[in-house]
């Protein structure tokens, strides 16, 4: 259900795919009653709902193939993973790289904001 939600957001109100392009085609919901609002009214045509729901179909089969594919690639990594949480309930970062044997990825660069100074 929420990668359902997430995959349709992507599509019909961010804009986040190539065939349907940088359109909002969902309403926009009410925060405190999490219901659509203009709730009933239709946002686009029968066509374009079919294509948003291809597209949600292709991005949720894409995500799965891609998530079941690193599973398969790292499976022994993740049995370890399995059997360190089976012996101790809780790891630390550093149990867990030792459990499964990866190395720690290279910290993120971070971009430093800086503000205008006053002339």
């Amino acid at each position: 259900m929420q990668a359902t939600q997430l995959a349709r957001d992507m599509v019909a109100r961010w804009g986040m795919n190539s065939s349907l392009g940088a359109v909002q085609l969902a309403p926009r919901e009410n925060p405190y009653l999490r219901v659509p609002a203009g709730y009933g009214e239709r946002m686009c045509s029968e066509a374009t709902a079919r294509a948003v729901d291809e597209e949600v179909m292709r991005l949720l089969d894409e995500s799965h193939t891609a998530a079941a594919s690193l599973l398969r690639k790292h499976r022994k990594q993740l049995d370890a993973l399995a059997e360190a949480l089976l012996a101790k309930e809780t790891l630390s970062d550093e149990e867990v790289l030792a459990a499964t044997g990866l190395t720690r990825t290279p910290a993120l660069k971070t971009a430093k904001l800086t503000t205008p100074s006053a002339a």
